[in-house]
């Protein structure tokens, strides 16, 4: 089955099917793919994904950069909104991050986000990333507004 041929309500047939327990280099999110990310789980409202911090992700003390943590969180999040077959875009209002603890080259972390709520307008969105030991590295919160963008076939 590819996008194009699934049914209404299948999406996340697809991407289980073409994703899941698997690194992702293809969707559409150019950042998502070069964070070279596993897809660990999704189910309605909820992902989680996975990958290895590699030297290009950290600050000058080898340890995870803000800026990847909030591209980590921002990534997870789309993929948890991906999961909710909207039909429209989404785009971020805001993505605020709270750094609690490093993760340094060469770990495995976990990222899971949670739609806490799917208004009309607004989509409102937390997410927690974890390093291999299970210590809560981050936790971020985004507001997302939808757009007037629909989607298109095979999206």
């Amino acid at each position: 089955m590819n996008r194009n041929e699934a049914a209404e309500g299948t999406q996340l047939d697809w991407i289980k099917e073409k994703y899941l327990g698997k690194m992702v280099t293809d969707s559409r999110s150019d950042a998502g793919n070069w964070l070279q990310l596993t897809l660990e789980h999704i189910e309605k409202g909820t992902a989680t994904i996975s990958l290895i911090l590699r030297k290009e992700m950290t600050n000058p003390y080898g340890m995870i950069h803000g800026g990847m943590m909030s591209l980590v969180m921002d990534e997870t999040i789309g993929w948890a909104i991906v999961s909710l077959d909207a039909d429209h875009h989404y785009t971020s209002l805001n993505l605020n991050v709270d750094f609690l603890y490093a993760i340094k080259e060469g770990d495995r972390l976990t990222s899971t986000a949670k739609i806490v709520r799917h208004g009309k307008k607004i989509i409102y969105a937390e997410c927690s990333v974890y390093d291999s030991k299970g210590n809560l590295a981050g936790r971020g919160a985004s507001n997302l507004v939808v757009t007037g963008m629909k989607l298109k076939s095979g999206e």
